[in-house]
């Protein structure tokens, strides 16, 4: 093999496992700037966390949707449209706190 093609090959490698790292990130952000501002707030809902500093939108169908909100813990809170229309949260885990208490491992790592 020339090293010519190995460069390209090298590179094209490099490229791809830099797309499988970065790419939860990247939705993520996208997710968050088209629908973000439905989930603005919401964690109170759970009327435990403290208003967080900011949050993230990590899956998004019509009906349910990840939301991960960063305050002094990371919370994955997952909600699920009512009847109404109006966006509930069914599920709430700790994935990381401050105080050590939470040790979760969740992918893409926001802390």
């Amino acid at each position: 093999m020339k090293p010519f093609q190995k460069r390209i090959i090298t590179i094209l490698i490099v490229f791809v496992l830099l797309l499988v790292i970065f790419f939860p990130y990247l939705k993520a952000e996208v997710l968050t700037f088209q629908h973000g501002s439905e989930f603005e707030g919401l964690e109170q809902q759970t009327k435990m966390l403290a208003e967080a500093r900011y949050y993230k939108v990590l899956s998004y169908t019509e009906n349910t949707a990840t939301v991960f909100y960063v305050s002094d813990t990371g919370d994955l809170i997952t909600f699920r449209r009512d009847s109404q229309g109006n966006w509930q949260y069914t599920d709430w885990v700790t994935i990381w706190s401050n105080t050590g208490s939470a040790d979760e491992f969740y992918w893409p790592y926001y802390h």
